[in-house]
C-alpha cells in the first residue's frame, strides 16, 4: 500500500517539478491526510485500520516531495522507517490532538533536520547472524563516532563493520536496555542521536 501511494506521489513531483510550492502569499492547498486533525491520526493508529496505512502512504509521498524541493537535502529521514516516523508522530499528536497532521509532520521534519543527508550517499551492507541490513555510509559513521565518544569504540572510525563493531553496539544496547541486535537498528540510532546517554 505504501509503495503504490509513494510511486503516485513521485510521479506528481516529477510532473510538477517546475511549479511553485505555494502562491504569492505562501499559501497552498493541503490534500488528503495532511488536512486531518492529529486526533484522527491517533485514532487510526490505535485501531491500525485502513486509514493508518493511508497516513503512512501520505507520509512517504510527502517526504519524497519534501526531499525534492528542499535545498541541500538528499534524504530528510535517512535511517528512519515509516513505522518509526508514525510512532514519533503519534507521540506528538497525543500531546497536540487539535494540530493538523501536516503541521505535526513539519514539526518532526524540523526536529530531524540536523540528521538529514545533504547529498547522495553510498550504502553499506551489514551482515549479522545471516541477516543483511543496509545503511547510508554517513549514518553508519555518525553512529560509530557517537559510540566512540561514549567510550564503546576505540581507534579510527571507518565505514567497515566488523566483529568489534557488533560487540560495541551490543554492549551499548545492553547498557540502555534494548534488544542486542549488534547493528545500528532504529531504537539504537534513536537513542544515539536523540538522547544524552551517559556511560
Amino acid at each position: 500500500m505504501y509503495k503504490h501511494l509513494t510511486i503516485m506521489c513521485l510521479i506528481w513531483v516529477i510532473l510538477n517539478a517546475q511549479v511553485q510550492a505555494a502562491d504569492s502569499e505562501g499559501k497552498f492547498a493541503v490534500k488528503g491526510a495532511g488536512k486531518k486533525d492529529c486526533s484522527s491520526f491517533v485514532q487510526a493508529t490505535e485501531q491500525k485500520n485502513t486509514d493508518y496505512y493511508l497516513y503512512g502512504g501520505w507520509l512517504e509521498g510527502y517526504l519524497s516531495s519534501y526531499n525534492s524541493f528542499q535545498t541541500n537535502n538528499y534524504d530528510s529521514t535517512p535511517w528512519q522507517t515509516t513505522e518509526l516516523l508514525l510512532n514519533l508522530l503519534k507521540r506528538h499528536c497525543d500531546a497536540n490532538p487539535k494540530v493538523k497532521f501536516l503541521s505535526a509532520v513539519n514539526s518532526l521534519l524540523k526536529t530531524l533536520h540536523p540528521l538529514r543527508l545533504d547529498s547522495e550517499n553510498q550504502l553499506v551492507r551489514i551482515s549479522v547472524n545471516g541477516a543483511d541490513t543496509y545503511y547510508y555510509e554517513d549514518i553508519l559513521l555518525r553512529a560509530k563516532n557517537r559510540l566512540n565518544k561514549l567510550g564503546y569504540l576505540k581507534g579510527e572510525i571507518v565505514a567497515d563493520f566488523d566483529k568489534g563493531d557488533i560487540e560495541a553496539f551490543q554492549k551499548y544496547q545492553k547498557d540502555i536496555g534494548i534488544s542486542l541486535t549488534g547493528v545500528p537498528d532504529q531504537n539504537t540510532l534513536l537513542s544515539l542521536f536523540f538522547k544524552n546517554v551517559k556511560k
